[in-house]
């Protein structure tokens, strides 16, 4: 079976974006890190690695020409230096700049956010924004605490409604904070042999594989979708790690703040065609991102419930079940503690609370009815009965069973390992062969079912095979570079529909119906 590949058209063959437009809506703004000027030059002063062609590029980067790399991409919210608690004359002269660019780009129809750095002052921050016109902050570091309220309150006192965003460092207080639009602090999608990572391992071990996907998952906080906007920077000069970025983040629903390395960005500059070139990978990415926005309504699908506890002693580590429970390409849904009750549990076959701290009373006997009814419990050691020997026990409850490990917090590599042994393939609902670098992601809408799936490695991956639990007749595959072709579906045993993708790129989609 052969795919039909599109033609991707250079930039400047899209022509210009729209002029007058205003600038859009924070729920649709496709941000990039735009740095630029002579305070990101200030910035800089000690990177060492900063070569002149990369000098040049940053210092002019403010001027008309770089706003025609937007031609024909979906980018359309720019995050550009704006203050870095430099001297009075330094962040004035910044800010000038700033609001001048910004004038250009709202004609374009492209927001303006400015970038905010530790040491810059509240209340010049506030003020520059209002003068400079922007259309939104972003906080980037660590901050006193209170700064962004104090920004948001000088803000409001000069009638200005523009959000502050700021890129959150610690998950935990990401995921709890209720904000229309989250930046967070992300990780570089990538996949490394164990042996590279001075771990031993032997020839069959699965890569290391760092993603962003379960990241996203856990800070939608709901069934309404939210911007979620991930910020970290690729490896500089490799094409195959922009566009993972883009995919990473996209797959549960975020987005990925584009950010251009030095490189890149010094010969986007000078209009090499090299980086032009990178950079229509890069757009063509983005833009199935959002001609498919409507993936993002679909809810993530899971027999195996997770609950996350606002109250862990240790947030870190249950993240840590998070990720890996992902990486072992096992569909789940986040239950939070706070929602737990009989009428939420139904909806699980297994759930997981390896780190639930001080359970209450009435929390044990949902969990134990919920096992009495043939459920799967995962807990710690708070559960009881903990074994002294094996590093854990499983203890029968009526039609069910309970799962209790030994160590307090249990091990999430572990746990994440024991899964593929404890639940069958019916209650992991998916089932992926040939995918040593892949993680997949599964959300659903009514009838259909979207299983995405995103390669990690360099080399595609050939003959990927996925089982799913259902009864579907067609299957249509989606990627980036090539239009959409009809995979043949197969039943495959009781209630189990399997295909075969001939070979994955990068990112992929299965559309079931």
């Amino acid at each position: 079976m052969q795919s039909r590949c599109l033609t991707v058209l250079p930039v400047w063959l899209f022509g210009s974006a729209s002029i007058g437009m205003c600038a859009p809506n924070p729920s649709q703004w496709v941000p990039a890190r735009w740095d630029g000027g002579p305070l990101e030059l200030a910035r800089r002063a000690k990177d060492k690695t900063l070569s002149a062609e990369a000098r040049e590029a940053i210092a002019k980067w403010y001027q008309p020409a770089t706003l025609d790399l937007l031609n024909g991409t979906p980018i359309n919210a720019l995050l550009i230096t704006f203050s870095i608690g430099a001297s009075s004359e330094a962040e004035a002269k910044q800010q000038q700049l700033a609001g001048k660019y910004a004038r250009m780009a709202r004609e374009r129809g492209v927001a303006v956010l400015g970038v905010v750095y530790p040491g810059a002052d509240s209340l010049a921050v506030a003020r520059g924004a209002v003068e400079s016109r922007l259309d939104g902050l972003v906080l980037d570091g660590e901050f006193p605490a209170g700064f962004a309220a104090k920004v948001e309150s000088a803000l409001r006192a000069r009638n200005s409604s523009v959000p502050v965003v700021p890129i959150w460092r610690d998950t935990a207080s990401a995921r709890a904070a209720r904000l229309s639009l989250l930046a967070v602090e992300g990780v570089r999608p990538s996949a490394r042999n164990l042996s590279d990572m001075g771990i031993r391992a032997g020839p069959s071990a699965e890569p290391w594989i760092e993603s962003n996907i379960w990241l996203v998952k856990s800070l939608r906080g709901g069934p309404e979708w939210r911007p979620i906007w991930i910020n970290q920077q690729p490896n500089p000069g490799l094409l195959g790690d922009y566009v993972r970025c883009v995919a990473d983040a996209a797959v549960a629903g975020g987005r990925w703040i584009v950010a251009p390395d030095d490189d890149l960005r010094s010969r986007l500059f000078r209009r090499e065609a090299g980086a032009l070139g990178t950079w229509r990978d890069i757009a063509t990415h983005l833009k199935f991102a959002e001609d498919h926005a409507g993936w993002r309504s679909f809810l993530p699908y899971g027999n195996v419930g997770i609950i996350v506890d606002a109250a862990s002693q240790d947030p870190e580590v249950s993240n840590e079940y998070l990720n890996l429970v992902a990486r072992r390409q096992v569909p789940y849904r986040l239950i939070a503690r706070s929602a737990l009750s009989q009428e939420l549990l139904a909806g699980f076959q297994a759930v997981l609370a390896p780190d639930l701290a001080a359970p209450t009373g009435i929390e044990r006997l949902l969990l134990s009815d919920f096992a009495d009814k043939g459920g799967l419990v995962v807990a710690g050691p708070w559960w009881g009965n903990v074994p002294t020997v094996e590093p854990f026990a499983e203890i029968r409850i009526g039609k069910g069973r309970a799962v209790v490990y030994k160590d307090n917090p249990p091990e999430p590599e572990a746990v994440s390992k024991d899964l593929m042994e404890l639940l069958e393939p019916d209650v992991l609902g998916l089932s992926v062969f040939n995918v040593p670098s892949v993680i997949s992601y599964v959300s659903t809408r009514e009838k259909q079912a979207l299983i995405q799936v995103l390669n990690y490695a360099t080399l595609p991956s050939n003959r990927v095979t996925i089982r799913f639990n259902g009864n579907f007749n067609a299957a249509r595959f989606y990627t980036p570079e090539c239009a959409p072709i009809n995979l043949p579906v197969h039943a495959a045993g009781n209630n189990r529909t399997e295909l075969l993708i001939p070979q994955l790129a990068t990112w992929g989609a299965v559309l079931l119906e």
